[in-house]
């Protein structure tokens, strides 16, 4: 529209929307924007894009303004403004911002009238004055006094951008970086991918390598705002940080699966700039280390979000968190916790390089580091896929450099054999050199061009991508297509710092040195470090007018990609090094884990527990007893890790016998329970040992429950679970039970149990993929489409829903009948009762389920890199891919068999209420569309 109450023109655009798939954004506004100049307007225009109205279509096919609109409503806005140039007279335009039109037009208006030269003076002495309470840049020796002065201001710029990555009304909220990857290929129109691949929220990960660039510049208030802000705002009821938020601290719609160095690194964090006070660490870093303690040393993924498995990385950050955690209780006097804590530490200290130092790899006869062992057996001859379309190998093939975590925490020495080993497998396999100087892939294989597949295109890679130079992100049509998520991966500037640290402290200064420059140059625009770096021969940029989804932005050897520029890690990582480049030491480097593991060796002692049975369902209370050495303190801390109580720790303590028994009543709070067991000898040696029981507390009243017949995960009768047995296990998709409950004032409660929920990709809930469709009679607009098209079904008109609650371990989704978000989901999973369970509030529920209601559950497989979150079908089972048909199936001629397998229904177990087959139901040569029925509450 265009304002005239000023008595000139002022053109003001408009989104007055709040809501997007972020339910959790409640500091949301309406945001009006105004562009005024420091004299009138003279011809002003409000359009669509793309259309007749457009004012650049205009100039374009024109070259004048040949028609004005006052107003464009609804519609993706262009507004196009005529100033009276004059020549010799240089003008002012000014973008003003406000929650109202007034406020918007007012800020517009005074800052086009106000002198430009003074507002960028008092601006860049804001940041003088911030520049000068840093630490000085590094300079290592050897350089021109031109590249001191580019490696210097690149240092102010980098420590700038940590600054200016808070936000502004969230003190400590620094998000991973200030735009979103491959932007231009997302269309900003799609309600559904408001936050694809967002960069613009808070991770753990992330503002831990954030907070130790501040610590190294100087900024101690900021660095301490950031713990405040994991600890106050971020941190769950069950103890975690999920692994990414909203600036508020409130769930972000694309977190998913706790990562636990995400949960350890804050607790590390705190103990560096002495947040430690008693209230503070009953409060809040007791229990994170309890989680850990609970959840370690394998849970959730490794730091590149994509695996499972047993990573030197991510138990190097466990291991220096809870040797934190142990100095921060002993201060407080929770001297029970303390041994808890450096025992457990301890524990995954002496087994660190049993979990993840292969013996028999193949590429080197000498150990070395892998980057995660699946099971804790890095010898063993286990293959996963990499995932973003990249190959599958085996374990002992895929090489990163997160091993150098371990000497950079304090966990093992610098000079360690099998570090300085695993390094030359390092550089052979993912280390390379471009224009800039040397990058390192974030892993690979030996096989060339298998670096991950994070990144836009590379076509000469063997990852699944055909259009080169294609974006990570967008679906590319044509008659070369290539969906998203698939790509190949680059150098990471920030890999080459982590290097550098390493080289400072085994006599590689020189070295260190080069590769501080590195990450210097390869830069983009007036300094920012970029996530990657292209490292192949340079590619052109796509011809205008190139679907963006498929265009190639253009790509120089040793300079940035398409991914995130800056990205707040990159720009951690290069202040962080100046300061250890001047210091000649790694200057994070934990004291709590440098005393314990570096400067002494911890022994160990032996744990053996004999009650309560592993993966046993107990009461309220139970005996804990074992045995170990004789006059050893016992210290049981009995976590829940599910449930309405998670995160309940109860700690009880007792003396080792002359024997070495031990026989300890503990009380033991409701859900999945960890008991974990630590033993301290008089000379200080430790030992561990950990059982798991189930304490099966009902989450409030029954209000419905229903069973579904064993053995019918199937779909039609013919359906065949993905062939690798290992990850999909038997029963896994064979829903058992479903149940609702009246759990408080404000909460609904519903458990779905399957045959089998045994951990799959890192969580008891990573193969599944549960659609609960909420047909509420009164509850307002309904839908009877399946959560994405893709589905291949639709929900009878009888059961058609209000509300959509989708649960996954790695994601969520909790909508009405049109499509707008509501809520968040509270998500657990018990291997043991093998309940997935989870809440809503009654709220956006729409009330307390009750007579009328009815459900229609549908559970298949889980794909995070499927454009449904489903995991797709083949004519037969194959790797990672349902089949529509088993083999005896196909050999009875079953006439399901020859369907399409991208169009049958998605749905391996359904509930059918009573009179319904489910292999009629789901039939697609019977039913066209397949129709889902829902069950009812009598």
């Amino acid at each position: 529209m265009i304002d005239t109450s000023t008595k000139h023109p002022v053109p003001v655009s408009i989104d007055t929307n709040t809501q997007t798939i972020a339910a959790n954004r409640d500091y949301a506004q309406p945001v009006y924007a105004a562009l005024d100049a420091d004299r009138a307007f003279t011809r002003v225009s409000s359009g669509f894009a793309g259309t007749a109205s457009d004012g650049l279509a205009q100039l374009d096919a024109d070259h004048a303004l040949t028609t004005t609109y006052a107003t464009a409503t609804h519609g993706n806005v262009v507004q196009t403004a005529r100033v009276d140039a004059r020549a010799g007279e240089p003008f002012q335009l000014a973008l003003g911002f406000g929650s109202t039109q007034k406020d918007a037009v007012t800020s517009a208006g005074k800052s086009a009238d106000a002198s430009f030269d003074k507002l960028d003076k008092d601006y860049l002495k804001g940041w003088e004055k911030y520049d000068g309470g840093l630490q000085p840049a590094a300079s290592p020796p050897g350089l021109s006094p031109a590249r001191r002065a580019d490696l210097r201001r690149t240092y102010l710029l980098a420590a700038n951008v940590l600054k200016a990555s808070e936000d502004k009304t969230f003190p400590g909220a620094i998000v991973a970086g200030l735009g979103s990857p491959w932007g231009q290929a997302v269309a900003a129109g799609d309600p559904n991918n408001t936050y694809f691949g967002s960069y613009r929220e808070v991770f753990a990960r992330d503002l831990y390598e954030t907070f130790t660039g501040l610590v190294a510049s100087g900024d101690i208030a900021t660095a301490k705002d950031t713990v405040r802000f994991l600890f106050e705002r971020q941190q769950q009821p069950d103890g975690s940080m999920p692994r990414n938020s909203l600036v508020n601290g409130k769930l972000a719609p694309d977190t998913f699966g706790t990562q636990l160095d995400e949960v350890a690194y804050p607790i590390l964090m705190a103990r560096t700039v002495g947040l430690t006070d008693k209230a503070f660490y009953a409060e809040h870093i007791k229990r994170a280390a309890d989680f850990v303690v609970a959840h370690g040393p394998s849970f959730g993924s490794e730091r590149w979000e994509e695996q499972s498995g047993y990573s030197p990385s991510t138990i190097a950050a466990e291991i220096a968190g809870l040797a934190a955690a142990g100095w921060i209780a002993e201060k407080n006097g929770d001297a029970a916790g303390a041994r808890i804590y450096r025992a457990t530490a301890d524990h995954y200290q002496r087994n660190i390089k049993g979990w993840t130092v292969t013996t028999n790899g193949p590429l080197s006869p000498q150990p070395y580091f892998i980057r995660l062992s699946k099971t804790g057996d890095p010898n063993a001859a286990i293959r996963y896929n990499l995932g973003n379309g990249g190959p599958t190998a085996d374990q002992r093939s895929v090489i990163d450099q997160g091993f150098l975590e371990l000497p950079r925490l304090g966990v093992l020495r610098s000079d360690d054999a099998d570090v300085q080993r695993s390094l030359a497998v390092v550089d052979a396999v993912i280390r390379r050199t471009t224009s800039s100087g040397d990058g390192l892939y974030r892993y690979g294989t030996p096989s060339a061009g298998t670096e991950d597949g994070y990144g836009d295109c590379n076509t000469d890679d063997p990852t699944d991508c055909a259009v080169e130079g294609k974006p990570w992100a967008g679906n590319c049509p044509g008659p070369v297509a290539q969906g998203q998520n698939k790509g190949s991966g680059h150098v990471w500037p920030a890999l080459a710092g982590e290097r550098a640290e390493h080289e400072i402290v085994t006599g590689g200064g020189t070295e260190a040195g080069q590769l501080w420059t590195s990450m210097a140059q390869m830069s983009s625009g007036v300094g920012l470090i970029p996530e990657q770096a292209w490292e192949n021969a340079d590619v052109a940029a796509s011809p205008f007018g190139t679907p963006p989804e498929c265009a190639s932005i253009g790509f120089t050897n040793g300079k940035p990609v398409g991914s995130a520029s800056p990205l707040t890690w990159s720009q951690a990582q290069f202040v962080r090094l100046s300061a250890d480049l001047r210091a000649g030491r790694i200057t994070e480097q934990p004291v709590d884990t440098t005393n314990r593991y570096i400067r002494t060796t911890q022994q160990g002692i032996d744990v053996t527990l004999t009650a309560p049975p592993d993966l046993s369902v107990v009461g309220s209370t139970t005996t804990v007893a074992g045995s170990t050495t004789p006059g050893a303190t016992v210290d049981v801390d009995a976590v829940s890790i599910d449930g309405d109580a998670a995160g309940t720790a109860v700690t009880a303590t007792a003396t080792a016998g002359s024997d070495g028994s031990f026989s300890i009543p503990v009380t033991v709070p409701a859900g999945t329970v960890v008991v974990s067991v630590t033993a301290t000898a008089p000379n200080g040696a430790t030992g561990f040992a950990q059982h798991t029981v189930v304490n099966d507390v009902v989450p409030g009243t029954l209000v419905f429950g229903v069973d579904d017949p064993e053995g019918d995960d199937n779909g039609p009768g013919t359906y065949a679970y993905p062939t690798p047995t290992d990850v999909f296990h038997a029963g896994a998709f064979d829903l058992q039970r479903f149940e609702v409950y009246d759990s408080g004032p404000d909460t609904v409660t519903f458990r779905v149990r399957t045959r089998d929920l045994s951990p799959t990709f890192g969580s008891p809930l990573g193969a599944q993929l549960v659609d609960v469709y909420v047909h509420d009679p009164p509850g307002g607009a309904t839908s009877t489409a399946a959560s994405f098209p893709q589905r291949n079904y639709q929900i009878a008109t009888g059961s058609a829903w209000n509300r959509l609650i989708e649960v996954q371990g790695f994601g969520q989704r909790f909508v009405d009948g049109a499509g707008a978000t509501v809520g968040s989901v509270a998500i657990s999973a018990s291997a043991i009762s093998r309940y997935i369970t989870f809440r809503v509030s009654k709220a956006a529920l729409g009330g307390t389920p009750g007579s009328g209601w009815s459900f229609a559950v549908v559970l298949t497989g889980q794909d995070g890199f499927s454009s449904d979150q489903a995991r797709g079908f083949q004519p037969t089972a194959q790797d990672y891919q349902f089949g529509v048909c088993t083999a005896a199936a196909v050999a009875a001629s079953n006439p399901i068999c020859p369907v399409d397998p991208t169009t049958v229904p998605k749905a391996v177990d359904v509930l059918t209420p009573s009179g319904v087959s489910q292999a009629d139901e789901l039939d697609p040569t019977r039913h066209s569309p397949v129709t889902i029925a829902g069950v009812t509450i009598p």
